[in-house]
């Protein structure tokens, strides 16, 4: 079989396709053999009808025209894998002419492919993946949370301070009326976390044991109670006790206590080596997203939509299969989640997007690395895809290229090929990414005359 690809406008391309005598003759020869199968005629045995026969009843155009659906069929996946073309749609052959049994036939097709994306630059390929190592402030904030953790309450003989527990009781109405649970007695509450409205927070700010207090104010729309909203609140707040939390003193018994540590020193330097483990599992993959958002950012080209179409229709389908495994339905995980249906689509596009871009860019990384696909690399995708056998590979290579699916194997080993290109040529800065400057503080681009004056005009 001979192939042949014509480069049109667009990422559109028209492959011909020459199919040899042998092959166009083994396509009419099998038509006939399963319209025998089928035919029901007195007289002759299933499969044994004569071609003379099948003819009369059937018609030799139709006959012929089911050997050439089934000839395009097989030979086009084949030609597709032979000039490594990953298409985005159906093929259009056109009108195409009838089969002439002991001649060769050819046809041709015209078809959108995967699109060859450009990067504007290799140049400056640097990424700010932030500090490798822990700071003394990190290992100091690790330090102040084991204080909160091993702190204690005491009581103090002064008003109350923001951050102080108030063991306190309260006698809440709403318009002058109780409402069910208004009255609370004897709660241990921790001032400074909003874990009521400001104003009851105010009315206790200098309050003493002993003291009550009142506070008062309109329920805002924040409330979780939605008749409650606009109406009157008042609270009047007994405050039987005040307590301040002491925090354990920066000694080795604070680290003994921690983790059984013989000195602080012991464990400032565990907590390092702990989140520089931390960072350095985490780092890596923040590197290889940078990266690739990098060399994303400069992808010039426009991305098709069928590409991104049947990136979402392949997520989508993945997505249902998971929740099935799951033994979950739609229904239940929307309720579960919260998340709406349009939510979940929205969020498939833009995955979907994403990673359709990061895959051409690296693409186009490929090219413009001067990278190359081997045979050798072929060979060893199909064996490790065989788990190292290989007949086994030998058998997938047939399966693919008959499939027309040996192009998409390909475009994988280019992509990874190209990340690990990217991972080795990429500068890795310790510190964190310059802020970005607000949009418009930014300076503006400065128009041409001609520019200003089309914009007029068109207004």
């Amino acid at each position: 079989m001979q192939t042949s690809v014509e480069r049109l406008e667009g990422s559109r391309v028209r492959l011909t396709v020459t199919v040899p005598a042998e092959t166009v003759d083994a396509a009419i020869e099998a038509a006939y053999k399963e319209f025998a199968n089928k035919l029901r005629i007195p007289g002759f045995r299933k499969g044994r009808v004569p071609r003379p026969i099948i003819d009369t009843h059937v018609g030799r155009d139709a006959v012929l025209a089911d050997a050439l659906e089934r000839l395009i069929d097989e030979t086009y996946m084949r030609a597709l894998s032979q000039e490594d073309l990953h298409t985005m749609e159906p093929p259009d052959t056109g009108e195409l002419d009838a089969l002439v049994p002991g001649q060769p036939y050819t046809y041709a097709a015209e078809v959108a492919v995967r699109p060859q994306l450009t990067l504007s630059s290799l140049d400056g390929l640097v990424v700010h993946a932030g500090p490798a190592t822990s700071s003394d402030r990190e290992i100091d904030a690790q330090i102040q949370h084991y204080r909160e953790r091993f702190a204690t309450l005491e009581p103090v003989d002064r008003g109350v301070q923001t951050g102080d527990f108030v063991d306190l009781s309260f006698v809440g109405t709403v318009d002058g009326e109780p409402y069910e649970g208004n009255t609370v007695d004897r709660y241990l509450y921790e001032t400074g976390r909003g874990l009521m409205p400001e104003e009851f927070e105010r009315a206790l700010v200098g309050a003493k044991a002993g003291d009550t207090v009142v506070a008062e104010f309109e329920i805002p729309d924040t409330s979780s109670v939605p008749e409650f909203v606009g109406k009157q609140a008042r609270f009047e707040i007994s405050v039987h006790e005040v307590k301040a939390k002491v925090l354990p003193a920066l000694d080795d018994e604070f680290a003994a206590s921690v983790g059984g540590f013989d000195s602080l020193d012991e464990l400032r330097e565990d907590i390092r080596k702990k989140l520089d483990g931390a960072k350095a599992t985490g780092r890596q993959k923040r590197i290889e997203v940078l990266a690739l958002d990098l060399i994303t950012s400069r992808l010039e080209g426009e991305v098709p939509e069928q590409l991104i179409d049947a990136r979402v229709n392949t997520m989508t389908r993945e997505f249902f299969e998971t929740l099935e495994q799951r033994g979950i339905s739609l229904r239940d995980y929307v309720e579960a989640t919260g998340v709406t249906v349009e939510r979940i689509q929205s969020d498939i596009r833009i995955q979907a997007e994403s990673r359709v871009r990061e895959e051409l860019a690296l693409e186009a990384l490929f090219r413009a690395a001067g990278l190359t696909l081997t045979e050798e690399d072929v060979e060893a995708a199909l064996l490790q895809m065989a788990e190292g056998d290989a007949e086994q590979a030998r058998r997938l290579r047939v399966q693919l290229e008959e499939g027309g699916t040996m192009p998409i194997l390909k475009e994988s080993i280019v992509q990874s090929k190209a990340f690990e290109w990217l991972m080795a040529n990429v500068e890795v800065r310790d510190e964190e990414p310059p802020a970005e400057t607000p949009a418009d503080e930014k300076p503006k681009k400065r128009r041409s005359k001609k520019a200003a004056s089309e914009e007029v005009s068109e207004g």
